[in-house]
């Protein structure tokens, strides 16, 4: 019994390190592919956090983010207990 909850308490604590790794906010020089200081649409299109932002993000309304639009993006809270 004592052994399963052990078990239990470290799954769970490697699950909080999976989300935690998964929810970081990735450096714009990493999406900006064609690294033409402007992210794309279709650059961001792997994230879905970033385009359900997309219209709040784009602040000029002119279809791309500048690096400073992007320092707007909100990335998910990581789970509690972790640092981002």
């Amino acid at each position: 019994m004592k052994q399963a909850f052990i078990t239990a308490v470290l799954l769970s604590g490697l699950a909080g390190i999976a989300h935690a790794e998964d929810t970081a906010v990735i450096p714009f020089e990493e999406l900006d592919a064609n690294k033409n200081g402007m992210l794309s649409i279709a650059e961001a299109g792997n994230l879905p956090e970033i385009s359900a932002q997309w219209s709040t993000l784009d602040m000029n309304g002119d279809g791309q983010l500048s690096p400073g639009e992007y320092a707007g993006y909100d990335a998910p809270a990581p789970a509690a207990g972790t640092a981002r």
